[in-house]
């Protein structure tokens, strides 16, 4: 009750919106107080409030970010400064375990428990002040916890935000545009809970080799299928009518949603990804594994060059102005699972077998989630995304035979992570915020030109 009345009451003073998601998520990660406090269901709820209030994502996503660094940051500080006598002040003379089990969970995780820490309830408030009793580099700190607090706030954030722009706001999200995510979500985890049983019941070296080659065989059978079929009238005719009906999906908030990541998708965003990755296996002096890295995205954008030019498919003209490449198999598709799919296999050994099949649905939901976007923005048909799937499973196929043939050193996972994040942020700060006026033009549907 208290809840709603506190989005209520940010509903009827949006003015102060921001302030207070800043102010909330900076208690949620404050040392002690994170505990004390129910930080999430008050950013749930200030989260509904900014979605009926039709606040700009980015603003809310900002405000909630500058809060959980401030928070963690004076939390570290703490630590590191009176890391000789925090021990022995309330509330952590009483309970001794808080600090005792964050001390445990980071010596076993490293940086990475700063990560993880975040999204983890009973350390979450303890992480950043164990951090600095240990006496953590403070710049290795913050790059983490800047690094991670990206992650966090839509993490936190977006669910609330999603439910009041659906049944508050004027331009209400409706239920078609509900189960347009709902199914590109439940898609992705469907495909991870598929993958991981049979990680999970084929434990044999040889079986996962026949497993993967005759995956590798079907995606080949059924993308040369796919890329006859979809020239039939009738299948034509159905990759029209979804166009059509994305279309009808056109809502401002979506809109920058799906743009933003799109972009990440293009050739510079992916070259940078990929280069940064390749330097973080690298760095752990791991030839092979940045061999197999490297060998399956060149091996991805050969055939994606090949392959458009040679079936020539026309994209659909309902966007100002479609991408200039041809349309099947869908490059966006194709290498997002590539990458991830790619990382997945090279780096998934070392994380904590419990939290592997929690990191590959995400993974698998990141993949959906871009291929859906393509369709969101009517620059490819259902067929282009079918084949994408189907060209990047023959790739990764290909690539887990490799590695079950010629295993390979196990790549920390952190040092990628990294990078990765640090490729998406460099990305959106030089082509994707600066431009993104005359992305969203270019991708307005023509009816509205």
């Amino acid at each position: 009750m208290a809840f709603e009345s506190l989005t209520q009451w940010l509903s009827q003073h949006q003015e102060w919106i921001l302030i207070a998601i800043a102010a909330m998520a900076f208690l949620e990660s404050l040392a002690v107080v994170g505990i004390v406090v129910p930080g999430v269901a008050l950013l749930f709820a200030a989260g509904t409030a900014a979605g009926s209030a039709e606040v700009e994502v980015i603003w809310v996503l900002l405000a909630a970010f500058c809060g959980a660094v401030a928070g963690d940051g004076i939390s570290f500080l703490l630590g590191y400064r009176y890391h000789e006598v925090i021990r022995r002040v309330p509330p952590f003379k009483s309970h001794p375990e808080w600090i005792e089990k964050g001390e445990v969970f980071f010596r076993k995780y490293g940086l990475m428990g700063i990560v993880i820490g975040r999204f983890v309830g009973p350390i979450r408030p303890v992480m950043p002040l164990v951090a600095g009793l240990m006496q953590m580099k403070p710049t290795s700190f913050l790059g983490v916890n800047m690094l991670s607090a990206i992650a966090w706030a839509p993490f936190y954030l977006m669910p609330g935000y999603l439910i009041g722009a659906s049944l508050e706001a004027e331009n209400a999200l409706s239920g078609r545009h509900m189960g347009f995510l709902i199914g590109m979500i439940f898609s992705g985890w469907l495909l991870a809970q598929a993958l991981w049983w049979c990680h999970d019941h084929i434990r044999q070296r040889r079986n996962k080799l026949q497993l993967a080659l005759i995956t590798g065989c079907s995606c080949l059978g059924l993308f040369i299928m796919v890329s006859q079929v979809m020239q039939l009238d009738q299948l034509v005719d159905l990759n029209h009518r979804f166009s059509l009906w994305a279309l009808s999906l056109r809502h401002h908030w979506l809109d920058g949603f799906f743009i933003g990541l799109t972009e990440l998708g293009y050739r510079n965003a992916m070259t940078l990804w990929g280069v940064l990755v390749t330097i973080a296996i690298l760095a752990q002096r791991n030839v092979y594994g940045a061999t197999l890295w490297v060998g399956t995205i060149l091996l991805g954008q050969t055939l994606l060059f090949g392959l458009k030019d040679g079936f020539a498919w026309p994209r659909p003209a309902l966007v100002a102005m479609p991408p200039e490449s041809y349309a099947f198999p869908s490059g966006h598709t194709t290498m997002n699972l590539v990458f991830f799919g790619a990382l997945a296999i090279l780096c998934l050994p070392g994380v904590p077998g419990k939290r592997q099949k929690a990191i590959l649905s995400g993974l698998c939901i990141l993949v959906a989630t871009v291929a859906a976007s393509r369709l969101y923005l009517t620059v490819h048909w259902p067929t282009d995304i079918l084949g994408g799937l189907l060209l990047g499973g023959m790739i990764l196929a290909t690539l887990y035979c490799i590695v079950l043939k010629r295993p390979f050193r196990t790549i920390r996972p952190l040092p990628v992570i990294v990078a990765t994040l640090i490729a998406w942020g460099v990305s959106l700060a030089l082509w994707v915020i600066p431009r993104f006026q005359a992305l969203s033009d270019s991708y307005l549907p023509v009816s509205l030109i």
